[in-house]
């Protein structure tokens, strides 16, 4: 193994891991937002069961359709070029939302906005995977997680105020332009990826961009990884994904990637306020109230996570979290499928979902953004994150577009207690099946899986 090249501290590894990340915030008040929009929305705007689930939904297709093309556009393009084109995307969804006086320019709104944070949730865990030294990439990536749930729990907190006051649900939608445009600005300034930058055999910028994150001599030995492995893999393209050697990472990511959102994360999150009305709380303000609390924990505990992934790892992390998600869900099943409704199942069920919230931030919350960029290898890391994260925002889709009509026929329980066996299965993958990538950087990943298969076990990246 090579020895641990020394990143510089410095203010401006902060300042790209920070504006970078706020593309997080973009994603998560997305998904916060309509939770509470949603309430009201339905008073101007009459919608049935299936119309509902498909504005819900709408953002998470808009994001399956673009994360098919970003991973090729990232490796034409730039990453920082995609971080440009998705804000400039995001904006126009909301000048739609903004001014939508009817269902289907809701729906186009929610589409775009849905492209736009789909192009994000790639490039941005991808360009920090690739800019971050890597002793603090795990840190780094899960910065993204970190503002994804402040972004939600500052979506919920807005939307119960701006409720609470009577102002319009255009004004939800409008507020959430703001962090698009500090987004935007940041990126002005980011320096571009130096592993795009030496595919594109731009060695001298390359060095460039690692000098302002290492020092010169570190720069220059990573440089030389980075070239080394551009060798040996070669250039990205869809016949890569074929290889042998990469068939074990491939099918690892997109097993945790599918498996990610069928925990239910992005539609219970943007469904709890609708959720917790039907556990039993019944006022408007009640139930985006609960909410809030919801995504407190979310927050408050991704930070801690963040805190331990470079230290703890990822492995231990991802497993503690699954098995939690698994018991909370299966739980709180039973309890929507026995308990008299009331006050008392609302408080209920309030309780298991933060148990919920508290096992996914732990573990699969910022885990996997880092899985998703550390275990690919560099020839197939865009393209092979674009299908995973497609995938992903397919499954959510088509959760979240069911989700009212599976209530009206196997009810909140059924639901619940069929999240908790797919986290059963996402278990499995972490405890058994995922390496370890703490403290390695992206090259000695790589190098680890042979022609013969993945020579880093489970069992020898966790010793």
């Amino acid at each position: 193994m090579n020895t641990p090249a020394h990143a510089k501290s410095s203010s401006f590894s902060l300042f790209i891991t920070f504006f970078a990340a706020i593309g997080g915030i973009l994603y998560g008040y997305d998904i916060g937002i309509i939770n509470g929009a949603l309430l009201y929305i339905e008073h101007d705007i009459n919608m049935s069961a299936t119309e509902t689930s498909l504005i819900v939904a709408a953002v998470l297709g808009g994001g399956a359709l673009s994360t098919l093309v970003t991973g090729y556009l990232a490796d034409r393009f730039g990453r920082k070029n995609m971080m440009i084109t998705a804000v400039i995307i995001f904006l126009v969804g909301v000048a739609f939302l903004a001014t939508a006086n009817n269902y289907d320019l809701l729906l186009m709104g929610r589409v775009i906005q849905g492209i736009g944070v789909g192009i994000i949730t790639i490039i941005i865990p991808l360009y920090l995977s690739e800019v971050a030294p890597k002793h603090l990439r795990g840190r780094g990536v899960c910065s993204f997680q970190v503002l994804l749930t402040a972004g939600i729990l500052l979506a919920n907190v807005i939307a119960y105020f701006f409720a609470k006051a009577g102002i319009s649900w255009h004004m939800m939608f409008l507020s959430s332009g703001i962090p698009a445009v500090i987004l935007g600005i940041g990126l002005l300034f980011l320096p571009k990826s130096p592993r795009w930058l030496v595919f594109k055999g731009n060695i001298k910028q390359a060095r460039h961009s690692l000098e302002q994150v290492y020092s010169k001599e570190s720069a220059s030995q990573e440089l030389d990884l980075i070239c080394n492995s551009h060798k040996k893999s070669g250039s990205a393209s869809i016949g890569a994904l074929f290889q042998r050697k990469f068939i074990y990472p491939l099918m690892l990511v997109f097993g945790v990637a599918i498996l990610n959102q069928l925990t239910g994360i992005n539609t219970i999150l943007q469904f709890s306020a609708t959720i917790l009305k039907g556990a039993g709380l019944h006022s408007d303000l009640s139930a985006i109230s609960g909410s809030i609390w919801i995504t407190v924990v979310n927050f408050i505990i991704t930070i801690i996570a963040m805190l331990l992934v470079d230290k703890v790892g990822r492995k231990p992390l991802l497993s503690i979290g699954t098995a939690g998600v698994a018991i909370a869900l299966v739980l709180s099943g039973f309890a929507f499928i026995y308990l008299p409704e009331g006050m008392t199942k609302g408080i209920i069920i309030g309780i298991g979902l933060h148990l919920y919230i508290l096992f996914f931030a732990i573990g699969p919350g910022v885990v996997v953004w880092i899985v998703l960029s550390e275990l690919l290898p560099n020839s197939i890391r865009s393209i092979g994150m674009a299908i995973a994260l497609s995938l992903n925002s397919l499954a959510s889709t088509v959760l979240a577009s069911s989700f009212l009509p599976l209530v009206n026929h196997i009810g909140y329980g059924g639901i619940f207690i069929m999240c908790g066996l797919f986290t059963v299965i996402y278990f499995y993958l972490a405890y058994f099946k995922m390496p370890e990538s703490k403290g390695k950087s992206l090259e000695e990943i790589e190098s680890s899986y042979s022609e013969n298969g993945p020579s880093l076990t489970a069992q020898q990246a966790s010793t």
